[in-house]
């Protein structure tokens, strides 16, 4: 009896332990949701103010709205983690049209939320202004009484949200995105800052238990980095490498690392969604920050080094045109960073020229849809569209697939390369998957920057250090190329590819610029031919940019110091050309001639080119057709 009564009392105990264990864990879930339900509060009193002080003068309003931009920076880094889509549609997207996502026909949203009223904030007051202010402040607050309260957060939704928060303050707050009127992102950056260290210090005492010096530095990281902020700085002059490489980068890695210490899961625990973001990782410039496989639709059973290897082999290979004379590689030379030099490649049998430049296709693979005009929606769709193109391989799917028969060789490549493959080996999606393996495998985070970032590599010049605090911010030009892909991929969730209309002129400098009148988006698919993507074209990154030379879609501007004066004078509105929906502000951006060399110094340190300079030593043998056996390797032309 004795022995079963102290059985139960330690299973008692146990129980009580394990309660008490779950109670604690679940205490902290509920007080940061608790915060997080009373943050929400908090910003629907702010644009109910906001609303009420539109009848007043405009040092009221003002700030009013600087009360709500800090209440919603507040609630951000957990609201924006429910509700993901929402914000970007109707809170706090970029102040543009946009076809609604998915939907079957031109369904046009205007747009909405706290960047469209902050334009509208640094905007002369007339009654104009003020009635639309009105509207669109109205349109929000109805956005935001939508959300829903008493939400709960789990655990390992704090800590993943606390690390997309960090992703987003980097590339969207400090840049300026998110502020396109009042350039309030350092205060922005302050706040929401602010609330991540308040809720995270919940989680310190039982870090501190088991790593007290990782708490201690997560605790001193986010205290400096509450500091520097809270420092009276102005947006141009804020140093954002060092608040990268000091506050951003360190913290990121070290949440993760306190996330593994409490044993708290991690999102791909808890769901099977896919994701573009790479939660393992621990740095942000990283090969291994963003999931190739995210973009490509090959299947899981076909990425491997077989298929890459195959894929090579016909990207180098002349066979795929009908006058087996031009590759992959004629328009798209390693040596050029993937480019050809051409200010649009050569056409077909020497006829002319293709219609567009030709685009570095290392990191292409980071992409939503792809060419220039983001016609493709996927990296596999792309083949057809190039074999059939009388400008560029003039033939026929069919055609190169009864060419490919023919070698030995190639059946064994395909042979093998798609054992699991039903049906024939070589046909149309098996050539297509083959490219794409190939083409998805050029990826580059391994540049001077990227290292240095990492800790890495210690030497970086002043100028690139400078230039990218520049790039960042006053330049703008991290708005459109977001890090770290520096493209028009956008984070934090790195599923939407951007494009932009900034006015290309036919060739600069000129003294009578023209307009380029290739209507780029709105040619590209019937859903697409909207006004606003008249001469919109794809945001392209600007890594290796060095090697890619002559540059926008035209080919029409030869240098980087070309290019960045296009920028400083306001794109193609601020040289003289009239385009209705050009997303590039018209106003000078002031740059002087140092600076634009500074930003040339830091996109030149993306450059990474030492892995890629690589062609095959030879190409698969055609026993029957020795005529074929010479094809260059790379084409003729």
């Amino acid at each position: 009896m004795r022995t079963r009564r102290i059985f139960f009392l330690i299973a008692s105990l146990s129980i009580i332990v394990i309660t008490a264990s779950m109670q604690l864990n679940q205490s902290l879930d509920s007080i940061i949701s608790e915060r997080q339900n009373n943050r929400l509060i908090d910003l629907k009193d702010a644009i109910n103010e906001l609303e009420k002080q539109l009848n007043s003068d405009h040092e009221n309003y003002l700030t009013a709205y600087k009360k709500l931009r800090y209440a919603y920076k507040q609630w951000e880094y957990l609201g924006e983690y429910k509700y993901p889509e929402m914000i970007k549609d109707h809170i706090n997207g970029a102040p543009l049209p946009k076809i609604e996502k998915n939907s079957f026909s031109a369904n046009i949203l205007q747009p909405k939320g706290l960047q469209v009223i902050d334009e509208l904030i640094a905007e002369d007051q007339d009654d104009s202004v003020r009635a639309h202010l009105k509207t669109k402040t109205l349109e929000l607050k109805n956005a935001i009484n939508n959300f829903q309260s008493q939400l709960f957060y789990f655990d390992y939704e704090i800590f993943e949200a606390q690390r997309k928060e960090l992703l987003r303050i980097f590339t969207l707050g400090i840049t300026g995105f998110d502020t396109p009127g009042s350039q309030l992102a350092i205060p922005d950056a302050l706040a929401a800052v602010s609330a991540m260290y308040y809720d995270f210090t919940l989680y310190l005492p039982s870090i501190s238990t088991k790593d007290a010096d990782l708490a201690a530095k997560i605790k001193n990281t986010y205290n400096s980095a509450i500091q520097t902020l809270s420092q009276s700085v102005e947006f141009e002059s804020f140093d954002r490498l060092k608040f990268l490489t000091s506050f951003i980068q360190p913290l990121y890695k070290d949440l993760k690392s306190a996330q593994l210490l409490l044993e708290i899961e991690f999102p791909n625990e808890v769901r099977n969604a896919q994701t573009a973001w790479n939660y393992n990782s621990d740095y942000i410039f990283s090969d291994d920050f963003l999931v190739p496989g995210f973009y490509s639709g090959i299947p899981e059973k076909f990425k491997n080094s077989i298929t890459q290897q195959l894929g090579e082999y016909l990207f180098f290979d002349p066979i795929l045109s009908a006058n087996n004379k031009r590759a992959c590689a004629s328009c798209h030379d390693p040596a050029k960073a993937f480019t050809d030099g051409n200010d649009k490649s050569i056409g077909y049998d020497f006829n002319g020229t293709v219609n567009r430049n030709s685009p570095t296709l290392i990191n292409c693979i980071y992409s939503e849809k792809f060419f220039h005009d983001l016609r493709a929606e996927a990296l596999e769709d792309q083949m057809e569209h190039v074999v059939t193109d009388a400008k560029e391989f003039n033939t026929r799917i069919n055609s190169i697939i009864e060419k490919l028969q023919e070698s030995a060789e190639y059946r064994q490549l395909f042979d093998t390369a798609f054992n699991a493959y039903e049906g024939n080996k070589i046909n149309p999606q098996t050539l297509s998957f083959a490219i794409s393996a190939y083409v998805g495998s050029l990826r580059s985070f391994n540049s001077p920057f990227d290292k240095f970032t990492r800790g890495e590599n210690l030497e970086l010049s002043s100028d690139a250090k400078a230039g990218f605090n520049l790039f960042m911010g006053k330049a703008a030009c991290g708005t459109c190329h977001f890090a770290p892909v520096f493209s028009g991929l956008v984070p934090p969730e790195f599923r939407e590819s951007e494009s932009e209309v900034l006015g290309i002129p036919v060739a600069w400098p000129s003294k009578h610029p023209q307009p380029d009148l290739d209507k780029g988006r709105a040619d590209s698919r019937l859903k697409e031919m909207v006004p606003f993507y008249q001469y919109s074209f794809k945001t392209p990154t600007v890594r290796n940019i060095s090697f890619t030379a002559p540059y926008m879609h035209n080919g029409g501007i030869k240098t980087l110091e070309y290019v960045m004066d296009f920028y400083n004078k306001g794109g193609g509105n601020g040289i003289g050309l009239n385009f209705e929906y050009q997303t590039l502000s018209s106003d000078p951006l002031k740059l002087s001639k140092k600076e634009i060399k500074k930003i040339i110094a830091f996109m030149n340190s993306l450059g990474d080119m030492n892995s890629f300079n690589k062609k095959p030593s030879r190409l698969p043998l055609f026993e029957n057709n020795p005529t074929l056996n010479i094809r260059p390797i790379g084409g003729e032309y």
